[in-house]
């Protein structure tokens, strides 16, 4: 392994490395999302079928976070991250072979094991034991942000690959190869730079407990502890916002009329500049305020506010730029607090040994929605055409967002009473 003079450069040369798995990891299975009429005719699959691939992988998600918290925290994190990377390149170049349906649900099955049950909470446990508790906002804001960056480079290297073939379907296969040969050089710079932790100390200043000697006492006292679902359960209204958010592009064009150019513009600064600049700022700003808790109450406040103004804005197309500036308002305050999901972990007093385990609970539930709140809101939309289906998703997101804002200021109230217990 490559070490650095200084560990401070070390220590943000892991992140980067670690940023950059995790901004090309998703790209694989989430192919559809860049290449879906040209995937469903390559494959010779049905959109419906292209659908069922996508619930495989998610089905798969859910079951591995807990398990992958665990072995995170029992096995090298770097072994698994290093695994990931190599492992979801190889079931990506079978993928290149365009295989028939069975095949393809394999292959998004082995997907979920690659991605997550072996990658996912490595990446949050490494990225925890960066840095001390006041440094977690920044780590996380970057490991964010970071994702989002790499992730767009990437994919428009593979959109690159793609062109240079006149055949559509020679140049998915090119592309897939791309995304696969990615995730190698990504494992390669996994095994020269990034290290497993070591030299983090607990909140209390005692040495990191070694993995081999973690129990399952030590995963039992992890999921015993009320504030760490709290905190799930916090994602998952965040989340589900966030979910509702990605339904405002097509809202811009039905109800204001918003030329497909500007909104394909809107839709990539949504993505993409949002996500980097609310990742990076929220981030900040935890780390300013001293407590990433108290920062996601004022992120859930700006969530609550600026989803139910879109219900006082009239759809007068001469009101299109107060509209997009709540977008942006909304959209800062909804990827600023996504940016800090694992980054209460130290702040809760939970063992930098145990971050695994404390990140496979916040993911699986708050990362349940994803396994139905599409099809619901795709239901409402269709169900109530025009702006009356919009207000409901508003009205959707102003709730959840409310009562993610009720369960932060419990939490909150929580957490200081137990350090208040924890100091005596």
């Amino acid at each position: 392994m490559i070490k650095f003079r200084s560990e401070k450069i070390q220590k943000w040369v892991v992140l980067f490395c670690v940023s950059l798995v995790g901004g090309i990891i998703t790209k694989l299975p989430y192919l559809k999302d860049t290449y879906f009429s040209t995937l469903e005719s390559a494959t010779g699959s049905t959109k419906a079928q292209l659908g069922l691939l996508l619930t495989m992988y998610g089905i798969i998600n859910f079951i591995c976070y807990f398990p992958g918290g665990m072995l995170a925290d029992k096995i090298s994190p770097k072994k698994l991250i290093i695994f990931s990377c190599f492992g979801t390149g190889a079931v990506g170049l079978w993928y290149s072979m365009l295989p028939g349906f069975g095949a393809l649900m394999v292959i998004h099955g082995l997907f979920g094991i690659t991605t997550v049950f072996t990658f996912w909470a490595s990446m949050v446990k490494i990225t925890n034991n960066l840095g001390r508790g006041d440094e977690q906002g920044k780590l996380f804001g970057f490991l964010e942000g970071g994702r989002g960056l790499v992730g767009t480079v990437v994919a428009l290297g593979s959109v690159w690959v793609f062109s240079r073939f006149t055949d559509e379907v020679l140049g998915l296969t090119g592309a897939i190869q791309f995304y696969s040969a990615m995730m190698i050089v990504a494992g390669v710079l996994v095994i020269l730079f990034v290290q497993d932790p070591k030299g983090a100390v607990e909140a209390d200043g005692t040495e990191l407990k070694d993995s081999s000697k973690i129990t399952w006492e030590d995963f039992k006292k992890v999921v015993k502890i009320p504030r760490v679902w709290m905190v799930g359960a916090i994602v998952a209204c965040n989340y589900s916002a966030v979910i509702f958010f990605g339904y405002l592009t097509p809202y811009f064009t039905e109800i204001y009329e918003m030329n497909n150019s500007a909104v394909a513009l809107l839709g990539v600064f949504r993505a993409y500049a949002l996500m980097l600049i609310g990742s990076l700022l929220g981030g900040f700003m935890a780390d300013k305020m001293k407590s990433v808790i108290k920062f996601m109450q004022y992120g859930f406040v700006g969530m609550t506010v600026f989803s139910f103004l879109y219900l006082l804005i009239p759809t007068n197309r001469s009101l299109l730029w107060v509209v997009v500036v709540n977008f942006v308002l909304q959209g800062l305050s909804l990827l600023a607090v996504k940016a800090l999901y694992f980054a209460p972990i130290d702040e809760l007093r939970i063992s930098k040994s145990l971050a695994g385990t404390a990140s496979g609970i916040i993911s699986v539930v708050g990362y349940a929605p994803e396994i139905y709140l599409y099809t619901v809101a795709g239901s409402i939309l269709d169900k109530n055409p025009g702006i009356a289906g919009y207000r409901m998703i508003f009205i959707a997101t102003g709730i959840v967002s409310v009562v993610g804002l009720v369960l932060v200021i419990i939490l909150k109230i929580q957490n200081l009473r137990y350090l208040e217990e924890y100091k005596k």
